[in-house]
């Protein structure tokens, strides 16, 4: 029961993302959100310029799995995923994840 609701909550309240598998695509609607660490900057200075620190929490439905090597696009810049896992098996599963963005430093 609590699937259903969940899933009510996304296509009403989540975002319109792409995950790319390989050369697969899913549009899909998931809940997106910056994780800011307190006194940590989001940004860092590196050998080759700003690198960005940037997180951010990434809650999507349990049929469309995401996994290390998936993309996620959402609002016009792409993703990679830190780290993944499926949560609330059982009751409400849905996929749990930390995104970074794609971006390359540069100098």
């Amino acid at each position: 029961m609590m699937e259903r609701e969940w899933q009510e909550i996304l296509r009403q309240y989540g975002q319109r993302v792409l995950v790319r598998r390989g050369e697969e695509q899913v549009s899909l609607r998931a809940f997106l959100q910056p994780v800011l660490e307190k006194g940590a900057p989001q940004q860092e200075p590196t050998p080759l310029g700003l690198g960005s620190r940037e997180r951010f929490l990434y809650l999507g439905p349990p049929e469309q799995p995401l996994e290390l090597d998936s993309f996620v696009q959402w609002q016009g810049r792409e993703y990679r995923v830190q780290n993944t896992h499926k949560v609330g098996e059982g009751i409400c599963p849905y996929w749990w994840a930390v995104l970074y963005p794609r971006d390359e430093v540069s100098p």
